[in-house]
């Protein structure tokens, strides 16, 4: 009789341990299911991983782009004394209404432009997912897009970066990918190529060699006037 009970009580506790082992261990990891920031911070970098419709979320790259955006927002108030904002949710994250290939294909004048095509159709896809909320003026969008494209950068609102770029971001060694995210987040804050490259410039070649790269002094002035710096 006695085992009985103790074997009763046993068979009692044990949901309750498991419950217990299950939430420890579940609080210490990634979430998987990111809860986006329905208003972001005025003045602020969103940042998106997009995944076209043929693709599934990466939870390495998610982790790589997050942290990307903070290790450029130390650089950046290294650099200037100022950095750009960040909103709670650092990275959210979001499905594409098309597939990877959309993204490098010329669709049109009216999407993808005369010229750097992944670009424009970027810019497209984020007017149409985010409808109304898409605004440029108030916010400065990054969007990482699990889509195969090369280096295209395009002043001003719109920093775009793909496969090749996210593939970087989560290798052992991604310093030569961050450096190009941060170009092309100066290009979405507003600069343009530099008129007399530097070989340690961000804006030039130097970007590769991130973190050892600068701002040219315009470049800096131009920067830290922005109110997307403080």
């Amino acid at each position: 009789m006695r085992q009985l009970l103790i074997g009763a009580l046993v068979i009692l506790l044990l949901p309750g341990a498991f419950m217990l082992n299950s939430c420890s261990k579940k609080s210490g990891e990634e979430p998987l299911v990111i809860t986006p920031t329905v208003t972001p911070v005025p003045y602020s970098v969103m940042v998106y991983l997009v995944t076209p419709t043929d693709k599934s979320f990466n939870p390495d790259f998610y982790r790589a782009a997050r942290s990307c955006m903070q290790n450029l927002q130390s650089w950046y108030k290294t650099q200037l004394g100022k950095t750009f904002v960040l909103n709670p949710v650092i990275v959210d994250t979001i499905t594409a209404i098309h597939n990877s290939t959309w993204f490098n294909t010329n669709n049109g004048d009216s999407i993808s432009g005369a010229s750097a095509y992944a670009w424009n159709n970027t810019y497209y896809e984020m007017q149409h997912l985010l409808g109304n909320k898409f605004d440029t003026t108030h916010i400065t969008y990054f969007a990482f897009v699990d889509a195969t494209f090369g280096e295209e950068t395009k002043p001003r609102g719109l920093a775009a970066q793909g496969l090749n770029n996210l593939t970087g971001l989560a290798s052992q060694y991604p310093n030569g990918s961050i450096g190009a995210d941060g170009h092309a987040l100066a290009h979405a804050f507003g600069l343009p190529e530099p008129t007399n490259p530097m070989a340690n410039g961000i804006m030039s070649t130097g970007y590769t060699n991130w973190p050892n790269c600068v701002f040219a002094q315009d470049e800096a002035t131009y920067l830290t006037s922005l109110p997307f710096l403080q």
